[in-house]
């Protein structure tokens, strides 16, 4: 099945990609994409903790969509995946007055 990725900075430049068309097993878990995304980007993973930003942090700073609805990375194994899912990995937006 076909997945397309589309990441946030400064994930993206740490990865080289702003957006990624993988091709999944079928079944596969939004939890597997990451790990998927992790193997072929060896900084996938210190760039989803900041790496890139001015203070790297210890946890994932990211948040992740699947079709536009949030999905925590703790219930990403178990959240499946279809042909055609867009899943956005992007920072938490904040600040205004």
């Amino acid at each position: 099945m076909k997945v397309t990725v589309k990441m946030g900075a400064p994930l993206s430049q740490v990865v080289g990609e702003k957006k990624v068309i993988l091709h999944l097993e079928e079944g596969a878990t939004a939890a597997g994409l990451l790990a998927e995304l992790g193997s072929r980007y060896p900084d996938f993973d210190a760039g989803l903790k900041g790496q890139g930003l001015r203070t790297p942090y210890d946890r994932v700073l990211y948040q992740m969509f699947v079709n536009g609805r949030p999905v925590t990375f703790e219930a990403a194994a178990g959240r499946p995946l279809r042909d055609g899912d867009r899943v956005a990995l992007f920072l938490p937006v904040a600040g205004g007055d």
